[in-house]
């Protein structure tokens, strides 16, 4: 058996029987620290639609969000990355308050990451135009032939026209989770993890002893968290859309953008997800996301989704078995 062979057999023994050590070690509760991460702020407005802008209604829903999980989850700490419309930590560049919400939730050791923001229509946009005045044109007409030819300016009127945007149509909620071509990111930032909780499941077990100094075996450490945190992101991504589709939203599902990355979503050393909540640009979910029943009820969507995801790490078979009977009623499908 080569090194790099036995060094990968060791790993899986410890991580399959890491599961007996709980029973000799207090665990750490699923989830102690939740950021919450209104996203744009301040100077960064985000996508505008017709009476508002996106860094505004993603504060509204964050906030509320906030609020009720004081009140119905009070064992956790909740972190805002801003709480005011502003760019968060005081910094005036986007790229740099960007940096800064990973760093925030990694420096307090979240558990769990989730950013709220708007969506835009862009390549589906719609344009019309509209007559806004006339203008005077001149033209030219031609009479006679060979050197009797004669040119005569003459004018008349033309209507002006405007080109607009049309109101977009797109409607629906989507959750992004990391990328293909940006895992490696990922596992970069997971080897700098410095708490990872334990449960009672084999599968799901991720201990602090793990930590080497053997570049191998760090390197197979750091690839498991990261592939930990996609599963646990893309559960908790899934909850969100079922949510979103059992009060009567269109949901697009659970999205990758492999174009461009997505830096709270690479950079943070924990499961997260980004949620895109609606059109700000389609007056008629700007409206409603803008309105309080809108606000409340997204809100209450990603909190009931957390609420499912912190059932199944604390239960993870009672959660499979619900899922399951979800599934085959029809319930959750989109």
């Amino acid at each position: 058996m080569t090194k790099q062979l036995f060094i990968l057999f060791v790993f899986s023994v410890a991580v399959f029987t890491a599961s007996a050590d709980d029973k000799k070690t207090p665990q750490k509760p699923p989830l102690k620290t939740i950021i919450i991460d209104p996203g744009h702020g301040g100077i960064d407005g985000g996508a505008h639609g017709a009476t508002t802008r996106e860094a505004v209604v993603a504060l509204k829903i964050g906030l509320k969000l906030r609020d009720m999980m004081k009140a119905e989850m009070p064992e956790v700490n909740i972190i805002m990355t801003r709480e005011r419309d502003e760019l968060p930590g005081g910094l005036s560049s986007i790229k740099a308050a960007l940096r800064w919400r990973a760093e925030l939730a990694n420096q307090n050791n979240g558990d769990l990451f989730v950013s709220i923001h708007l969506n835009a229509s862009g390549a589906n946009q719609r344009y019309g135009k509209k007559a806004v005045g006339t203008r005077q044109e001149t033209y030219y007409v031609y009479s006679g032939k060979g050197k009797k030819k004669k040119k005569t300016a003459k004018t008349r009127t033309v209507t002006v026209y405007e080109r607009y945007k049309l109101p977009a149509t797109v409607k629906g909620t989507q959750t992004y989770i990391l990328a293909r071509d940006w895992y490696d990111q990922k596992v970069r930032n997971a080897a700098q993890k410095k708490e990872v909780y334990q449960t009672s499941v084999e599968t799901d077990s991720l201990g602090q002893d793990l930590f080497t100094t053997d570049p191998i075996q760090a390197r197979i450490m750091a690839q498991q968290y990261a592939k930990y945190f996609f599963q646990k992101s893309l559960t908790l991504a899934s909850y969100c859309e079922d949510e979103f589709s059992q009060i009567g939203r269109y949901s697009w599902g659970v999205q990758q953008r492999d174009w461009d990355g997505i830096w709270v979503l690479q950079a943070t050393q924990m499961p997260s997800i980004l949620v895109e909540t609606g059109f700000v640009d389609n007056p008629e979910e700007e409206e409603y996301l803008d309105s309080e029943k809108g606000t409340e009820e997204t809100a209450r969507g990603i909190l009931n989704a957390i609420k499912r995801y912190k059932e199944m790490l604390e239960n993870p078979v009672k959660a499979t078995l619900t899922d399951a009977t979800t599934d085959a009623s029809g319930t959750a499908s989109h």
